[in-house]
Formats: structure tokens, C-alpha cells, sequence
């Protein structure tokens, strides 16, 4: 411990008297180390932090697969789910659970919650018992019984400031009364957002045999212990032939029972991205770590006689090796502790830039597993740049090193490395530029998609209508008339919309029949998304309506029912272009004949970068919702300064209705890419810096072989070399690291590139402009970095070389 202790203070003292090279070498290891801390931040809290539940890898999401319409992932009935509680020999436990807007009424302001209708099973399922007060009973999910209510913690810590005299108290949901039985013990909310949950209490219709393909629950199970995914998979593989044999429409169909584990079902399609952006800041570690261990073989040649003079006095190569090696770990510590400063702050610009586009964003912070993993990159980052230099210096040739004048031995082996780590440096920042370039023209391609709307001027809203005083469609119709009609009155508002469902964000589908026409045996009509609009919401929106007419006023309860569909659902269904005036009949409760009155280009409803799907906009003045998203456009300015006066007017209709999510729909379309512009943000970040580092590691090594050859270059000159001869030499030796290094970059970009190819947009994965033109870029960076020192090189006076050798 003494010998390490003194070791310290002699590096310290070492790196205070070389302070230009301390800061440049802490700096470089602070944005590498600071930029991994940060990203492997995200990744811990969304991919490898295990969620609150017991034993979550036992925990799978329950759904209906349709392999003959290529439909996955739907949801299941009531009578579906009541058929998986009966397979014991795969699951132990199966819960069910739907969400639902709600208001908190009774308070100074009517507050909107997210509420989860969940079976009494669902907490045991997931392994959580409540922090306080009790779980559901069976009995209260029954119609007619007691209504009560769990909190989530943070609906208890907002709304209730932790009070424990909570339980039992009555709140007001949608002006019906719910007792408060319990609240979930911190952190535990499932599925994200909710804020309350309440007893599933399904009717008798509901449960009953014809409502077989009503299909609106989430369905959650926990396998038996011991039983796979892949065992289950086989196991539910023979139950759906079983079922099929007795319901055809499942045979038709060729429907499945699927599995999704939870930890899939929660992270989604981000899992691939964020991985593939940790080895990408690795490949930034690494650059770093290439730049400092060539000072330190800079320095280790230039105190070559220091060290010479202490092997001479008694010191063995471990003991010059550790010395070494300790002020490598004193420049790794003092990077770490600066990366964690920028680690700290670069986390926060993630969540910033991602917002709730990112799952479990709330469980990512530098918490003691990132303050480790910290540690661990900072203490192997010492290691990786310090060894190399550790054990050029303790080879140090004694006698040569001290003969007077001597520029050291070790310069053709040290030179050597140093150009191996440049050649490094140049290949990694080459794959990083590639994939930023690839990940950036991915994105262009998704910002230049035409979403089939005008988003810009348009803000959007939600409001959800409680169950008491709009039960029925007239009382929500009459509503939505008068909200429409005060919104439409304000000054400078051009249009307004009422919709069930806004672009870009959830989906509903139904399946439906055409009159007239029946299915073969063998025919498959894919579900079309449902949507159900005001007269004014689409041409609000910015639809372009292709024939026939928009919806109207008139088309109302009593009226003929009317339908406007999109194009690819005219296509697909009417390819001879008669689909104006065909019925329709959705396969929903209480669904009616309704007649194609219009069509309207394709729009992008689902996302920017999924293919179109049949779309079916329905009159909301025939169906009636509770359920609202609010679209209005202004003639011209910033929509959002009009949000103070659509509360007003909401507020003038119904004081106890709260408006929520407002944004302007711009933003919505910009978070339905979010995953996308932090992937090609982050790439472009990491690309730059790798960049920024290898392009000085050469001008350093270049640089330093300049300054070795100075006697070689004056003698050069001496006996007739032109100044440009010097230049061509020295840029040759430059622009030979750089062509190594890009000619390895690019076999490892391959390698990149089949990596990329699932996340990736409108560009092929092996684009060829993107290779040739990061290379090039490269290549003039590269000749730009080698230039700097070769202009020095052509400047030695040969008499002041040839006098200083």
C-alpha cells in the first residue's frame, strides 16, 4: 500500500508539471467515459433493471395471432380469457385487464386519471401485494357490487400526499363513488401510465359465447415454473387446434394463441436500438483510449533517459511498469470522475430529447449500478491505454538511452504502435461515421414522408366525457356540437375536429363485412382501423378527398349511416373503382349497414414508417364517444397560445370535463420518430467525437515522427529536396495510416451495416453513397490533420537541424 500510495504522488507531481498534456488526455477520456456512463444509464433502466415483479421472466403477455390475415398481437375476449385460466399445465395464474380515461371530480380542479380495469388475479399474477390496505375480491368483480378503487403510489404521493388515512376514503370518478381499499407499493405501475386500477366486472353479455370475438382485454399470465416460452408455445399450439376444431372462424383464420414475454411487451422495438447505440459509444471509449495511450508513448520516448537513469539506480521492469501503470489509473480516475459529471448531465438530454417515446423512462438515473459501471469503464480504460506505454517504456535500452544526445531506441517500436493505434482510431471512427450516416439518411427519409396531412398550425387535445350525464350518444353528441361550436368562434381559429383516435398514436381495428359479398373458404379480409370523426376533422386535418363527399352535419342519429374509407381500402376491396355507395358493417356491438359516401387519400394514421392499412372514418355524431382528442387549427401564429382559451370554452360547457395531452400535432409527429432522431442524433454525436480524436491522433503521430526526423528532413533539404518533397513525404506517411484505417473501417462497417438493417428506413443497409462518401470524408480530415504537421516539416532550416543534432 506505501508503494502504491508513493507511486501516486509521483504521478501527480509528474502530471502537474505537464499540465497541457494532463487536461488534453483527461478531457479525451472524460467524453468517452461520460458518454458511456450516460448511454449504458438508459440501457440499465430500460433493459436490464428487472421490473418490480416476482420473478418477471415467468410473466408473458397472452394474445390472439390470425396467421392467414397476418394480424398478431391481438386482444382477447372475455370468453378467451376465461379459457386460458383453464390450461394449469402451462400457467399458474392468468389475470386480464383493459384502460380507461376517467375524472377525478370533487376536487378544486376535475383532475384527468388513467384508470386499469383489472381482475382480482392481476396483482398476484404479477407477484405484488399492496404497500397499503388490501387487493381486489372476486366478489367485487361482480356487476352491482361494491365499487372500489387501488392508487398507484404516485397518484397517492400527487393527489394524497402519502396520506395513510387514504383507505376507505370516497372519491368521485366520472360522478360515480369508489372506495379506496389500497394503494401498490412504489415504482409498480402496470401498464405504464396508469393511475388507478378498479374491478373488472364484465356484464352477462359480455361473458356469453356470442361475444366470443369481442376483443378489447389484455391478457397476463405467469408460466408454471420450469415451463419455457418454446414449451408453452407447443403446449398452446395444440390447445388452438383443439379450439379451432370447434369454432371455424378460428380454423378460417389459422388463429393461434401467442406469447410475448412481458419484458418484450414493454420495451417493444427499442431494445435493438439501444443496445446497438452502447457498442457504438464503446467504439467512442475506444478512440479515446487509442488518443491518450499515444501521449503516453509520446511520453514515455521523451522521459526515456528518466526512466534509463532509475533502471540504472536499481529499479526492475515491474517496478518502472507499475509507476507507469499508476499514472495511467490517476488519468482514468480523474476522466471518470469528470465523465460522470457529463454523464449526469447527458442523461438528462436524453430523456430530454426522447421524452415518453422511451419505455421505463421514468427507472432510467445514475444509480449505484451506473456509479460501478463507471468505475469499472474508468479503471479499464486506465489499463487499455496505460499498458502498451507501460511496456514500451520499461524495454528502455540503458546504455543507448544514456548516450549524450541519444533520441532513445525505442522509437521504431514505439513508432509502430503509435501508427497501429491511429490506423484504429481512423477504422472506428469510420464505422461510427457510417452508421450515423446511414442512421441519418433513414431518418431524412422518415421526416420527408408525406404523412397524407398538415400538421403544421393544428394543436390537439383530449378530454374524456365521465359515464354520469353522458351515458347515452344523444347527451355526448349534444356535447361535442356545443364545444365545437364555441372552439370554432374564437378569434383566429380557421377549423375544428372532434376524432376518437388522433394520428400517430393508439390503434383500433375491427373486422367487418361488405353487402352483398360473401367470403371464400379460403379468403382473409385484414381489419380495418376505426375511427370516429367530426363533419369538419378531416378537411381540418388536412385530408384530401379523393371522391364522393366529406361527412356532414346531416349525417347524424336518424339519418342513413355513412362511412368516409381511405383509398387503400377502396383499392384492396373495389379495385374497379366502384366503391362509392357499397355497404358497410363493422364487427362491433351494435354496428349497422352504413354506405361509402367518400374516399380520401391515404394518410399515415398508424405510423410515418408502416405501410398503409384500410381506414374507415365513421360519423361521431352517429356513434356518439366519450372518449375525445380535439384538433384545431389556427389561421396563422403558434397554436399553443390558444390553449388558455379552449379550456375557457371547455370549462363554459362542462366545468367538471379536464383537458389533457394538449400539443400541437407537429410534436405528436415529431415523438412518433423519436426512437429514430436518437439514433441518429447519438450516432452523429459519437461519430463526431471519434472523428475529432482520430483526426488529432494522426496530426499528433505525424507531428511526433516530424519532430523525431528533423536532423532527416535538414538533410534532406540540405542536399537538394524541395520544400515540396518534405510535404509530399510527410503527407504520404499520413494519408498510408489513413488509408489502412479506412480500408478496415470499412470491412468492419459491413459487419455494422447487417446490423442495421431492421431499424433502418428508406435506405438500404449497404448504401453505397454512404460508404463512399463517409470515406471520402475521412480522407480529407484525414489529409487536413497530416497537412498541419507537413507544413511544419517544409519549414526546418537545415543549418539549425543539422546544428541542434
Amino acid at each position: 500500500m506505501d508503494t502504491l500510495l508513493q507511486d501516486a504522488r509521483y504521478a501527480l507531481r509528474s502530471l502537474r508539471k505537464s499540465p497541457g498534456f494532463a487536461l488534453v488526455a483527461v478531457l479525451a477520456l472524460a467524453l468517452g467515459i461520460g458518454a458511456n456512463s450516460a448511454v449504458f444509464s438508459v440501457v440499465n433502466g430500460v433493459l436490464l433493471k428487472p421490473p418490480p415483479f416476482s420473478e418477471p421472466d415467468r410473466l408473458v403477455d397472452v394474445s390472439n395471432d390470425f396467421g392467414r390475415a397476418g394480424r398478431k398481437g391481438l386482444s382477447s375476449s372475455v370468453v378467451e380469457y376465461r379459457e386460458y385460466r383453464e390450461l394449469p399445465s402451462v400457467f399458474t395464474s392468468v389475470a386480464a385487464f383493459s384502460d380507461d380515461d376517467v375524472t377525478l371530480t370533487g376536487v378544486d380542479t376535475p383532475q384527468h386519471l388513467r384508470v386499469v380495469d383489472a381482475t382480482a388475479s392481476f396483482l398476484p399474477t404479477l407477484g405484488v401485494e399492496p404497500a397499503l390496505g388490501r387487493n381486489f375480491t372476486e366478489g367485487e368483480e361482480t356487476p352491482g357490487s361494491e365499487k372500489v378503487v387501488m392508487l398507484t403510489h404516485q397518484t397517492w404521493r400527487t393527489h394524497f400526499s402519502q396520506d395513510p388515512g387514504v383507505l376507505g376514503r370516497t372519491l368521485q370518478l366520472d360522478g360515480e363513488p369508489y372506495t379506496v381499499v389500497g394503494v401498490l407499493p412504489r415504482g409498480v405501475t402496470y401498464p405504464a401510465g396508469a393511475d388507478l386500477y378498479r374491478p373488472f366486472a364484465p356484464s352477462a353479455d359480455l361473458a356469453s359465447e356470442e361475444k366470443r370475438e369481442t376483443r378489447f382485454l389484455d391478457v397476463l399470465a405467469r408460466l408454471k415454473p420450469g415451463v419455457t416460452m418454446e414449451a408453452a408455445a407447443r403446449d398452446l399450439a395444440r390447445v388452438s387446434q383443439s379450439l379451432a376444431a370447434v369454432h371455424p372462424k378460428y380454423e378460417q383464420g389459422r388463429r393461434t394463441i401467442g406469447l410475448t414475454s412481458l419484458e418484450d411487451e414493454v420495451v417493444g422495438d427499442v431494445r435493438g436500438t439501444l443496445w446497438l447505440l452502447l457498442g457504438a459509444v464503446g467504439f467512442v471509449l475506444m478512440v479515446a483510449c487509442g488518443s491518450v495511450a499515444n501521449l503516453l508513448l509520446a511520453r514515455a520516448a521523451a522521459r526515456e533517459r528518466e526512466v534509463s537513469i532509475r533502471a540504472a539506480l536499481g529499479a526492475g521492469r515491474g517496478r518502472l511498469m507499475a509507476q507507469f501503470l499508476t499514472e495511467s489509473f490517476v488519468l482514468s480516475l480523474a476522466g471518470g470522475a469528470l465523465g460522470l459529471l457529463l454523464a449526469m448531465w447527458g442523461t438528462d438530454m436524453l430523456l430530454a430529447l426522447v421524452g415518453e417515446a422511451l419505455p421505463r423512462a421514468a427507472e432510467v438515473r445514475l444509480d449505484v449500478r451506473s456509479l460501478l459501471f463507471t468505475g469499472g469503464v474508468s479503471l479499464l480504460s486506465g489499463l487499455l491505454f496505460g499498458l502498451m506505454p507501460a511496456l514500451q517504456a520499461s524495454r528502455a535500452d540503458l546504455n543507448a538511452a544514456m548516450r549524450e544526445g541519444s533520441r532513445g531506441t525505442a522509437g521504431g517500436r514505439s513508432g509502430r504502435l503509435r501508427s497501429g493505434l491511429v490506423v484504429g482510431q481512423v477504422a472506428f471512427a469510420l464505422v461510427l461515421l457510417v452508421g450515423a450516416g446511414l442512421f441519418g439518411k433513414s431518418l431524412l427519409a422518415l421526416v420527408s414522408v408525406d404523412p397524407g396531412f398538415r400538421p403544421e398550425g393544428v394543436l390537439t387535445a383530449q378530454m374524456s366525457l365521465p359515464g354520469v350525464g353522458y351515458a347515452t350518444p344523444e347527451r355526448q353528441v349534444s356535447f361535442h356540437r356545443e364545444l365545437v361550436r364555441r372552439l370554432q368562434s374564437l378569434p383566429g381559429v380557421e377549423s375544428v375536429g372532434l376524432t376518437n383516435l388522433l394520428p400517430l398514436g393508439r390503434s383500433m381495428t375491427f373486422g367487418f363485412a361488405i353487402d352483398g359479398r360473401t367470403k371464400g373458404p379460403d379468403e382473409v379480409w385484414p381489419a380495418v382501423q376505426f375511427r370516429t370523426v367530426s363533419a369538419d376533422y378531416l378537411s381540418t386535418l388536412g385530408f384530401k378527398l379523393r371522391q364522393g363527399r366529406w361527412l356532414e352535419e346531416a349525417d347524424s342519429a336518424g339519418a342513413a349511416g355513412a362511412v368516409v374509407i381511405n383509398k387503400t381500402f377502396a383499392d384492396v376491396y373495389w379495385p374497379q373503382g366502384n366503391a362509392l355507395g357499397q355497404r358497410l358493417r363493422l364487427n362491433r356491438p351494435g354496428a349497422e349497414w352504413t354506405t361509402v359516401v367518400g374516399i380520401v387519400e391515404d394518410a399515415r394514421e398508424w405510423a410515418l414508417d408502416k405501410p398503409m392499412v384500410p381506414m374507415a372514418y365513421y360519423s361521431l355524431s352517429q356513434l356518439g364517444g366519450a372518449n375525445l382528442a380535439l384538433a384545431l387549427r389556427v389561421k396563422a401564429g403558434n397554436p399553443e397560445l390558444l390553449r388558455s382559451a379552449v379550456e375557457s370554452e371547455l370549462r363554459a360547457v362542462d366545468a367538471d370535463v379536464p383537458l389533457f395531452g394538449v400539443a400541437p400535432l407537429t410534436r405528436l409527429v415529431d415523438e412518433s420518430i423519436g426512437n429514430h432522431r436518437l439514433a441518429a442524433l447519438l450516432m452523429g454525436l459519437f461519430a463526431g467525437t471519434a472523428l475529432l480524436l482520430a483526426s488529432l491522433g494522426l496530426a499528433g503521430v505525424i507531428g511526433y515522427s516530424v519532430a523525431q526526423r528533423t536532423r532527416e528532413m535538414g538533410i534532406r533539404m540540405a542536399l537538394g529536396a524541395a520544400k515540396s518533397d518534405v510535404l509530399a513525404l510527410v503527407l504520404r506517411q499520413g494519408l498510408k495510416l489513413a488509408g489502412l484505417g479506412v480500408g478496415l473501417g470499412l470491412v468492419l462497417s459491413l459487419g455494422l451495416a447487417h446490423l442495421l438493417r431492421t431499424l433502418l428506413y428508406g435506405v438500404a443497409a449497404y448504401d453505397a453513397w454512404t460508404f463512399v462518401g463517409v470515406a471520402a470524408l475521412l480522407g480529407g480530415v484525414a489529409l487536413l490533420a497530416t497537412w498541419l504537421p507537413a507544413r511544419r516539416a517544409t519549414r526546418v532550416d537545415p543549418i539549425i537541424a543539422l546544428r541542434a543534432e
